[in-house]
């Protein structure tokens, strides 16, 4: 259920059978010049509307957090970058919220790399207040069936690119692009280096994306979510 709907009187009496709260967190950022600029926010929304249409009675749904930390990205267009100190702050301080309001179980539904960093500093300090917390990155931990629909991951690639058309396929247009590969050594940082790494803003195999892949995805990753809620679950109430 989305917490944005309820009443303050309607909160209180959710709150009496649910204990978890989800967050959606993205970032607003080029994703080359095929993508929405939303990609990292679309995609967690998209997430969390089927999950409500699945387990919305047990899971309160917050506001998402549609900024994040993009250093690597931050020489292009379109790019909101947020200091990982000033977006590692805010996240903790919603869930510290989330958890003087009742909340026992928090999950971070991330949709972006570049904050990654920052919510691993953020997870050990909520953890430390009593909370049970689960960390989604979807690119990172399901990376292995991914490659089994998509062969072309990256930022703003084949993946990517692919879920954003099961959306809207007028938030992306893979006719745009082809496939931009790096040999750059992501351990290396140096000034603007996001503008080697990434050229035109996106990396991977974005021309071969579709709709059906995308689709595909979903329906795969939603079961891989849905057991790691079930282990978030089946832990808390140890």
């Amino acid at each position: 259920m989305y917490m944005m709907n309820l009443t303050a009187k309607q909160f209180t009496e959710v709150k009496k059978t649910v204990t978890t709260v989800l967050l959606p967190i993205g970032m607003m950022e080029t994703h080359g010049p095929h993508c929405s600029l939303g990609t990292d926010v679309w995609i967690p929304r998209e997430f969390v509307r089927r999950l409500d249409l699945l387990i919305g009675e047990k899971v309160l749904i917050a506001p998402e957090v549609p900024y994040g930390h993009s250093w690597g990205l931050a020489p292009f267009d379109g790019t909101i970058d947020i200091s990982a100190e000033a977006f590692s702050a805010y996240v903790y301080e919603i869930g510290k919220e989330f958890h003087r309001n009742g909340l026992k179980n928090i999950i971070l539904f991330n949709g972006h790399g570049g904050n990654i960093a920052s919510l691993t500093s953020v997870v050990e300090k909520l953890a430390d207040l009593g909370m049970n917390v689960l960390t989604i990155n979807w690119w990172v931990d399901y990376r292995e069936q991914i490659l089994e629909i998509t062969k072309g991951p990256g930022h703003g690639g084949e993946d990517e690119t692919s879920l954003i058309l099961a959306i809207d396929e007028k938030l992306a247009d893979p006719s745009l692009v082809g496939n931009h590969e790096s040999k750059l050594n992501p351990k290396i940082k140096f000034e603007k280096m996001g503008t080697v790494l990434f050229k035109d803003g996106y990396l991977g195999d974005a021309g071969s994306a579709t709709a059906e892949k995308g689709e595909k995805l979903y329906e795969m990753m939603l079961q891989l979510i849905l057991s790691d809620i079930e282990d978030l679950w089946r832990m808390a109430a140890k």
